[in-house]
C-alpha cells in the first residue's frame, strides 16, 4: 500500500505509512469496550479500513479547527484547477489532462511531435507533460526566430485550452455550497474574496443559481467594463425610503479576483470588457512569461489586492483549494505574508498531500510541521465542502445563521 498523508498540522500528522494508520508517526490504536484495535494491514484490517479510519480522524480534527478559521475578521479562498477538476460533476482539466487532449487535435497542419521535436524539448518534460515548459520555450524561440509553423502550433494550443476552459458545470452544487457556508458572516467581518487563477466560470455560475451578486471588477452597467474602483463597491439595502440613515449590507453579495484573466474578458481598444463569445479571451496562458504579465492590468489589480488582503492587520484566513503553489509569485506573497503577519492562517486543500510536488509545496508542508499558522487537509474539493462547517454567526442581514 503506498504512502499517503491525510494531515499534516503542527500538533498533528495523520498517515498512513508502512501499511499503519499513524498520527504523529505513533501506531493508532483504538479502544472498544474490552478490546483494542490497532489500526495495520492484516488479515481483519484492510487497506479500506484504514483509510476510511484515517478520513474520519481528520474530520474529527478539521472540522473543529475549521470552526474558528472560518470565523477570522477576514476570509479568503484561492483556487487552482483542483477546484475545477471532477469528470462527473465539474468537467475542468488538470495540465497533464490538456497535454493529453492536445495530442487528439485533428488538424492536417498541426503535429504536436514535431513540435515538441523543433523546440528540443526533452523526454522528462514530455513524461511530466509540462505544457508550460512547452509553452515557454516556444515563446522564446519566437524571440529570436520567425517560423510561422511554431507560431500556428502556439495559436493552436492556446485555442485548444481557451475550448477546454469554456465549459459549464454539470453539477454547480458543490460550488454553491461552497459559497453557501463561507458567506454568512457578522457585518463587522469583510465579505468573502475569492482569488482564482483558472479561466472558467465555475464560480460565476454556481453565483448566479443562488441568486448571489459578485462584486468582480466590472461595473453593472452594459457593456461591463472593468475598473479597479468596482472592487471598492458594496451592496446595502435602505429601509423606508432613500433618506433613511439605517442601511443594512445587502446578503448574497462576494467578490471575485480572476488573477489568470477569464475565458468571458475581451480587451477593445484602451477598455477591458465581458462578453459571452470574445474573438481572443483575456488570459495568461501557462509560460514562463505569465509572472511579467501579471504586472499588466488587470491582472495588476488583482494581485495588488491579494497581497494587500494577506497582509492585513487581524485575523485573516486563507484557504487554499487546488493550486500547487507553482506559480513563483503568488506563493512568494503567501510565504511572505505568512512571516510578517502571525494573524493570517493557511488551509491547504490538497487531496494527494506529496511533499514533492514542487519545491513551493514542500517548504509549506515543511512548515505546517513548525507552525500552528499552516493546516494541510488530504481531501478531495466536493469532500472537503460536505464537512466545511457553516458559519455560526449573524449574516449580512444581522440574521442568525
Amino acid at each position: 500500500m503506498n504512502n499517503k498523508i491525510f494531515l499534516s498540522t503542527k500538533n498533528k500528522i495523520i498517515e498512513i505509512k508502512e501499511d499503519e494508520l499513524r498520527v504523529n508517526s505513533i501506531l493508532y490504536k483504538e479502544r472498544q469496550e474490552d478490546s483494542t484495535i490497532e489500526y495495520m494491514l492484516s488479515e481483519d484490517i484492510t487497506e479500506e479500513i484504514l483509510i476510511n479510519k484515517a478520513i474520519e480522524l481528520i474530520h474529527y480534527y478539521y472540522i473543529k479547527a475549521l470552526e474558528k478559521l472560518v470565523s477570522a475578521e477576514r476570509l479568503l479562498v484561492l483556487t487552482g484547477a483542483g477546484s475545477s477538476k471532477d469528470d462527473e460533476l465539474f468537467g475542468g482539466k488538470l495540465m497533464t489532462e490538456l497535454w493529453d487532449h492536445i495530442y487528439t487535435l485533428v488538424n492536417p497542419d498541426f503535429n504536436f511531435n514535431t513540435f515538441l521535436t523543433t523546440l528540443e524539448i526533452d523526454e522528462d518534460v514530455k513524461e511530466k507533460k509540462d505544457l508550460e515548459i512547452v509553452l515557454s520555450k516556444a515563446k522564446l524561440y519566437l524571440e529570436f526566430k520567425s517560423d510561422s509553423s511554431i507560431n500556428f502550433h502556439v495559436d493552436t494550443i492556446e485555442k485548444a485550452i481557451l475550448q477546454q476552459c469554456n465549459f459549464s458545470l454539470i453539477d454547480k452544487s458543490i460550488h454553491l455550497d461552497f459559497i453557501k457556508k463561507l458567506t454568512s458572516r457578522k457585518t463587522k467581518q469583510s465579505r468573502l474574496k475569492i482569488f482564482t487563477t483558472n479561466y472558467d466560470r465555475a464560480f460565476e455560475e454556481a453565483g448566479a443559481k443562488g441568486g448571489y451578486v459578485i462584486i468582480d471588477g466590472f461595473s453593472f452597467t452594459q457593456p461591463r467594463k472593468f475598473s479597479g474602483k468596482y472592487f471598492d463597491y458594496d451592496i446595502v439595502v435602505r429601509e423606508n425610503s432613500r433618506t433613511s440613515s439605517t442601511e443594512n449590507f445587502a446578503s448574497n453579495v462576494f467578490h471575485l479576483y480572476k488573477l489568470h484573466g477569464s475565458v468571458n474578458w475581451e480587451k477593445r481598444d484602451t477598455e477591458i470588457v465581458q462578453i459571452d463569445n470574445p474573438s481572443k479571451a483575456m488570459m495568461i496562458y501557462p509560460n514562463s512569461n505569465k509572472y511579467e504579465s501579471s504586472y499588466e492590468q488587470p491582472y495588476f489589480e488583482m494581485m495588488s489586492r491579494f497581497q494587500a488582503e494577506l497582509r492585513k492587520g487581524g485575523t485573516t484566513t486563507l484557504i487554499n483549494i487546488g493550486f500547487s503553489f507553482a506559480d513563483k509569485h503568488i506563493f512568494t506573497m503567501i510565504n511572505e505574508a505568512l512571516n510578517q503577519n502571525p494573524s493570517l492562517n493557511l488551509v491547504i486543500i490538497e487531496p494527494f498531500i506529496k511533499p514533492t510536488i514542487n519545491e513551493n509545496f514542500k517548504k509549506l508542508f515543511e512548515l505546517s510541521k513548525k507552525s500552528s499558522q499552516v493546516l494541510i487537509i488530504g481531501e478531495f474539493f466536493k469532500d472537503f465542502v460536505i464537512n466545511l462547517p457553516s458559519s455560526q454567526y449573524l449574516d449580512f442581514n444581522g440574521n442568525e445563521s
